[in-house]
């Protein structure tokens, strides 16, 4: 197997350029978001978000952030009109 000598700064690429990632689902973000997802305290929290920052940029930090905040999106549109009612219109029909 060939291992690739390409290192980003959460480590090799393993996929050995095989795969073309979408920028905002690059290895980068999504360790980005489980470095600070995973931070013991909100201080930590702070501290892991400038750190990342500096280190891949505003963009890529911008994407893991918006991973971090998904689940409350999610969480918040399920709670709106609109949503309730898109899931009614659909039982209705199922029915």
């Amino acid at each position: 197997m060939k291992t690739s000598k390409t290192k980003t700064s959460f480590g090799k690429d393993w996929t050995d350029g095989q795969l073309n990632f979408p920028k905002h689902l690059a290895p980068e973000v999504i360790h980005t978001a489980l470095f600070i997802h995973n931070a013991p305290s909100k201080e930590d929290v702070v501290k892991r978000t400038e750190h990342c920052s500096k280190l891949i940029g505003g963009e890529l930090m911008t994407y893991a952030m918006a991973l971090l905040v998904l689940p409350h999106l999610i969480n918040q549109t399920q709670h709106t009109t609109d949503y309730k009612d898109f899931i009614a219109s659909k039982k209705k029909t199922i029915n």
